[in-house]
């Protein structure tokens, strides 16, 4: 899952980067920003956020996805997310993330999104996540855990809205479509 900038030229077409995500509330990227600008070289370029599709190339128009995404997002009430645990990737993507509770309502919008954005889903056993930690060898993956877990206690929050993020100059991720969620206020 990587997060550099590329525009690709097909045929005529011209592709371009994006990637879905839930911003972290600013009590838990407070958490996350230390580990991750220790552990993961992607920490200056994406904020902390729950990866609900992994950067994705397309020749889609932005309106179309937007258009997409919105009716994806609108069908559900913003679900409490709750983090409990570290997983890693090993030895399919060498990466360390904080994983969520399971929870039917992202896990729903996760598969939902693949799908209408005909997407093959990543490798088996992949769920939405916050990437902690990336780029660790394969023999220090259980040392590493070690360190981040007594940082990132069990935590939950209910999201306000999922973003459409692409990169920018210099590579740096930021959101170019919110779309709100629901919530039972």
């Amino acid at each position: 899952m990587q997060y550099g900038y590329r525009q690709v030229h097909i045929e005529g077409h011209e592709l371009t980067r994006y990637a879905i995500s839930i911003f972290l509330p600013d009590s838990l990227e407070m958490l996350v920003r230390p580990i991750r600008e220790r552990f993961d070289p992607d920490y200056s370029l994406v904020s902390g956020s729950l990866i609900l599709v992994a950067p994705f190339d397309t020749d889609r128009p932005l309106d179309e996805l937007s258009g997409i995404i919105r009716r994806e997002t609108s069908a559900i009430t913003a679900p409490e997310i709750q983090f409990d645990r570290l997983g890693d990737a090993y030895p399919e993507a060498p990466l360390i993330y904080w994983q969520i509770k399971p929870n039917d309502t992202i896990d729903r919008l996760y598969k939902n999104l693949y799908a209408r954005l005909d997407l093959a889903l990543p490798y088996r056993g992949f769920s939405p996540h916050v990437t902690v930690a990336r780029e660790i060898s394969e023999h220090r993956v259980m040392l590493v855990k070690e360190k981040i877990y007594p940082y990132l206690p069990e935590e939950s929050f209910v999201p306000r809205a999922v973003d459409l993020i692409a990169p920018v100059a210099g590579e740096t991720w930021v959101s170019v479509r919110t779309f709100p969620l629901r919530t039972d206020e």
